[in-house]
């Protein structure tokens, strides 16, 4: 933050924050407190997890990173619809980056699957718990990436492939504060060698209190004196046979450096989201790059 900076600007900035940025923002860097519980939804889940974040506790969780992101030049926020915007964040207390997104909604009866029946479980949830003013979260484990795709049952969901072993799937729900289905996204995590591999698959429906999707990361300055290592990022666009756009970013070390590497792939097809990360070594970068090239040629 910067010396000029009070305490009370940084509040009102943040109170001029884009909400859907703030909600995207909580979701994908603060983890909401979930209650895991067996099989309590009668689905014979392995498991199935609840959790709920509110508006409110969003923005004051996220004041150190909205100090940054305003001092280093604006909000990480892409608001044209379908286009990933990269941002990076350079700054004295701050190193980092956002990929973002604005998708298209559906409606949330072309989820064809058995995931319908999830609203229920999120309005008996939401009810008996009373959060009428949370969003409510629901995940289910998976033997497979094909039972996960029928179970969502959305058609412009593309069945792609990942290399290696996959060792988790989830389908995860957030619903509005009625308890209806909003963003649905699809995980998977496998392993290549040393090459740890995330897939997202993510669709919003019209009736979703968020519609950003994305990725990102930021350190603090406490963090890169530690490790004694800065990254850069940078970004690159791929055009796919097929004419879509990928959006690649890399995290940069100076030379020999060891320690891992991050690089993370997405785009956009139709009201999907789509997103590959990649966990690596130095030497294992070509297969790395090839992983990812493989995967967005799949659309």
């Amino acid at each position: 933050m910067t010396e000029k900076m009070k305490e009370t600007d940084v509040l009102k900035a943040m109170n001029d924050l884009p909400e859907e940025w703030l909600e995207k923002c909580y979701e994908t860097r603060l983890a909401s407190v979930t209650e895991e519980t067996e099989e309590k939804n009668g689905t014979g889940a392995k498991k199935v997890r609840f959790g709920n974040f509110g508006k409110t506790a969003v923005k004051w969780a996220v004041a150190a990173t909205a100090a940054i992101l305003l001092c280093g030049g604006g909000v990480a926020y892409a608001a044209k619809l379908g286009v990933l915007q990269f941002t990076k964040s350079e700054d004295k207390d701050s190193h980092g980056f956002s990929l973002m997104t604005e998708t298209e909604r559906i409606s949330k009866d072309e989820l064809t699957g058995e995931i319908q029946e999830v609203e229920g479980f999120l309005r008996d949830y939401m009810a008996e718990e009373d959060y009428s003013q949370t969003y409510p979260s629901w995940l289910k484990q998976f033997e497979t990436v094909e039972e996960a795709r029928t179970y969502i049952g959305y058609e412009g969901m593309k069945e792609t492939k990942v290399p290696g072993t996959v060792e988790e799937v989830n389908v995860r729900v957030i619903g509005d504060t009625e308890g209806n289905l909003g963003e649905v996204s699809l995980f998977v995590r496998a392993d290549e060698g040393d090459i740890s591999i995330n897939e997202i698959a993510a669709v919003f429906t019209e009736e979703s209190p968020i519609s950003i999707q994305g990725t990102g990361i930021r350190h603090s300055k406490d963090y890169f004196e530690a490790v004694q290592l800065k990254p850069d990022y940078r970004s690159e666009e791929h055009v796919t046979a097929s004419g879509k756009t990928a959006v690649f970013v890399y995290e940069e070390y100076e030379e020999g450096a060891g320690g891992n590497r991050w690089m993370v792939g997405a785009l956009v097809d139709g009201a999907m989201y789509y997103e590959l990360s990649l966990l690596y070594y130095p030497e294992d970068y070509t297969r790395a790059k090839e992983i990812l090239l493989q995967w967005c040629e799949q659309f």
